[in-house]
C-alpha cells in the first residue's frame, strides 16, 4: 500500500523468497515508478538508490531498478521502498521478476530518450539550413520548434544521465512545458496545411493555455501533472482528425507517397502517446516509448513541408516552361514581324525607287523625244537641201555616210528612250501579255554600254508568254542581269539567258561564269538588305525584289553556284496568272 509521508507517497515491500528465483545471468526487475526514487536493500545493508530521495536533484522520470541475481545469495532478504512526490504516480501494476536480460530495459528508459533527442536535433537544424527559404516561415518555425520542444523533453526524461543538477518538480515542469509546445507545433501545422479545423483548433488552444498555466505557476507537482493532463484529450481529438481526413483523401484521390507517410507517422505517434498515458496511469505495464513517436511526428512533418518544396518547384517548373516557351512564341512573332517590317521596308524603298526613277525617266524621255523629233524632223529637209546645193559632180559619198550616221543615231536614241519607257511602263497597261524576250531586249539596250566584251545571248521559245507586270518583270531581269555583270572577273566572259514553256510552266535560266557565291551564304541572297558589296555599292534589296515579283507571280527562283564557277538563277512561273491575285500579293 501507498501511505503519504508529509509532501511524499511512499511504498514499501520485503521478500526472502524473490532471491531463491533469482540464477546465474538473470537480474531482478523491478517496477518502473514515474517520478520516483528506488532504495534497495539486501539483507539490510543498502545495495541500490535509484536517486535523491528529497527530489533536490533530478532524477531519471521513469526510474526503474535492476539488480544483477549474481549479488543476491539466496534467502536473502530483499527490501525494495520507492518514493514519489505526486499522488498521480502512487501505483504500482506488478511486483519484481526476474528476467534473463535486462538490455531491453536500458534501451527503451534511456537509449531510446538519448536517440530520439539527437534524431530531433538534428531534423531541427536540418529544417534552419535546407528548407529556410524555400517555404515560408510558419512552417520552417513549425517544425524547428516542435523539433526542439521534444529533443528537450526526451533530454529531461534521462537527467541523471547527463547530471543536471536541477529539482526534480522544475525539470517535471520544463519537460512538460515543451511536450505541449511540440505538440501545439504539430497541431498548428496539420492547420495551415488544412488537415484540421478551427473548432479543433480553437478547443486545443484554450486547453494548451490553461495547462501551461497550470504546468507553468502550479506549485505541487499533482497541479502540475494536472496541467500537463488537460490537454491530452483535445490533442487525440485532433490527431484523430488529422487522421480521418487523410484517410477520406486516400480513398478519394488514392493513397499515394505522402498521404501513407503521413497516416503511418501520425499513427506512430497517436499509438505513442496513448501508451504512455496508460502506461502512466497503471493500466498496462509498458516502456514510455512517446520520444519515438515525436521522432515519428516530426519526421512527418519535415516529409510534409518537403512535400511543399517538391510542390513549388514542380508549378516554377511549369512556369518556366510556359514561360521559356512564350518567350520563344514572342520571339518567333518578333522574327516574323522583324522578316515582315524588312520586307515591307525593302517594298517602300523599291516603290520610292521606281517611282523616283518613273518620275526621272519620264522627264528625261519627254526632253529627249522632244529634241529627237526636231532632229528627226528636219534631217530629210535638210538632205534634200544640201543634195540640191551640191553639184553632181561633187563627192556625194561622205555627205552620204554623214546623213547614214545622224539617222543611225537618231534611230538607236529612239530605240534607247523607248527601251527606258517600257521599262518604267511609262506607256504600258498594268498588266498585259508580256513577251519575256521582249523584256530582255529593253534590259539589254539600256546596259548595251556595259554588256560590251561579254558573250551575252538570250534565247526564248514563241510561247514564252506570260499575263503579268512588265515593269516587274523588267526589274527581275535588271537585277539578275546587273548582278551577273558583277561577279564576272574572268577574261572570257558569259551571261546566257534560256527560256522555254514545259506544261503550263515557263522556265527561265540565267546562268553566267562569275566568281560564284559561297554555300553558306546561299540560303541568306534573297534576304532583305543582305549584300557581299562593300559599303556604298549595293543596297541588299536587288535579289529580295526579285524573288518577291517571282513569288507575286505565283512563281518560283532557285539558284545553284560553284565557286570560281558561275550560278544559275532557274525561274519557274505560271503561263498565266490571275491579275486579281498579282494587286492582292503587291
Amino acid at each position: 500500500m501507498w501511505n503519504q509521508v508529509g509532501e511524499k507517497w511512499e511504498f514499501s515491500a520485503s521478500s526472502s523468497e524473490v532471491a531463491n528465483t533469482c540464477g546465474e545471468g538473470k537480474s531482478l526487475v523491478f517496477p518502473q515508478v514515474v517520478h520516483g526514487i528506488h532504495t534497495i536493500h539486501i539483507n539490510n545493508e543498502l545495495f541500490l538508490q535509484t536517486g535523491d530521495d528529497s527530489f533536490s536533484k533530478t532524477s531519471a522520470f521513469y526510474s526503474r531498478a535492476v539488480v544483477d541475481c549474481k549479488y543476491i545469495k539466496k534467502n536473502a532478504k530483499v527490501d525494495w521502498h520507492v518514493i514519489t512526490y505526486s499522488k498521480y504516480f502512487a501505483r504500482i501494476n506488478k511486483f519484481p521478476s526476474v528476467e534473463n536480460t535486462t538490455a531491453k530495459y536500458y534501451f527503451f528508459d534511456v537509449i531510446l530518450n538519448i536517440l530520439s533527442a539527437g534524431c530531433l536535433l538534428i531534423l531541427a537544424v536540418f529544417s534552419l539550413f535546407i528548407f529556410s527559404r524555400r517555404v515560408e516561415n510558419k512552417y520552417v518555425l513549425s517544425l524547428f520548434i516542435g523539433s526542439v520542444s521534444f529533443a528537450t523533453y526526451s533530454v529531461l526524461t534521462t537527467a541523471n544521465i547527463f547530471d543536471f543538477d536541477i529539482r526534480m518538480i522544475y525539470a517535471h515542469k520544463v519537460a512538460d512545458v515543451f511536450v505541449w509546445i511540440g505538440s501545439y507545433s504539430y497541431i498548428y501545422f496539420f492547420h495551415k496545411y488544412g488537415y484540421l479545423g478551427k473548432i479543433e483548433l480553437r478547443s486545443f488552444i484554450a486547453a494548451f493555455i490553461l495547462g501551461e498555466s497550470l504546468i507553468i505557476f502550479g506549485g505541487s507537482p499533482d497541479v502540475v501533472q494536472l496541467g500537463t493532463t488537460i490537454p491530452i484529450p483535445f490533442a487525440f481529438i485532433c490527431l484523430s482528425s488529422f487522421l480521418i481526413h487523410s484517410i477520406n483523401e486516400g480513398f478519394k484521390k488514392g493513397f499515394d507517397r505522402n498521404i501513407k507517410l503521413g497516416i503511418f507517422s501520425i499513427s506512430i505517434f497517436v499509438l505513442a502517446g496513448m501508451n504512455d498515458l496508460l502506461h502512466i496511469t497503471g493500466l498496462i505495464d509498458s516502456y514510455m516509448i512517446m520520444p519515438l513517436g515525436s521522432v515519428a511526428g516530426v519526421f512527418f512533418l519535415a516529409a510534409a513541408v518537403n512535400q511543399n518544396i517538391e510542390v513549388t518547384y514542380v508549378e516554377r517548373d511549369e512556369l518556366l516552361i510556359n514561360l521559356e516557351n512564350k518567350v520563344i512564341e514572342k520571339t518567333k512573332h518578333l522574327e516574323e514581324a522583324l522578316t515582315s517590317l524588312k520586307s515591307t521596308q525593302a517594298e517602300l524603298v523599291q516603290s520610292a525607287k521606281l517611282a523616283s526613277l518613273g518620275t526621272v525617266s519620264a522627264g528625261i524621255a519627254h526632253e529627249i523625244n522632244n529634241s529627237i523629233n526636231y532632229v528627226s524632223g528636219a534631217i530629210i529637209p535638210l538632205e534634200k537641201k544640201v543634195y540640191a546645193m551640191i553639184p553632181e559632180t561633187a563627192d556625194r559619198k561622205m555627205i552620204e555616210k554623214l546623213f547614214g550616221a545622224i539617222k543611225e543615231g537618231t534611230s538607236l536614241t529612239v530605240d534607247i528612250v523607248k527601251s527606258l519607257r517600257n521599262f518604267t511602263g511609262l506607256n504600258q497597261a498594268e498588266f498585259k501579255e508580256i513577251r519575256i524576250q521582249d523584256s530582255v531586249h529593253s534590259i539589254q539596250t539600256i546596259l548595251k554600254s556595259k554588256l560590251r566584251g561579254i558573250d551575252f545571248k538570250y534565247e526564248f521559245s514563241p510561247d514564252c508568254i506570260i499575263h503579268g507586270n512588265l515593269v516587274g518583270f523588267n526589274q527581275v531581269f535588271m537585277n539578275l542581269i546587273s548582278n551577273g555583270l558583277d561577279a564576272l572577273d574572268k577574261n572570257e566572259k558569259f551571261i546566257h539567258i534560256k527560256g522555254s514553256v514545259s506544261g503550263n510552266q515557263i522556265v527561265i535560266s540565267i546562268k553566267d561564269n562569275g566568281k560564284g557565291i559561297k554555300t553558306e551564304i546561299l540560303n541568306k541572297i534573297f534576304d532583305p538588305f543582305f549584300t557581299t558589296k562593300d559599303v556604298g555599292k549595293g543596297t541588299g534589296l536587288g535579289l529580295h525584289i526579285v524573288s518577291k515579283e517571282i513569288e507575286r507571280h505565283g512563281g518560283q527562283i532557285k539558284v545553284f553556284s560553284e565557286l570560281n564557277v558561275g550560278t544559275e538563277f532557274l525561274i519557274t512561273l505560271p503561263a498565266f496568272v490571275d491579275s486579281n491575285k498579282i494587286r492582292e500579293a503587291a
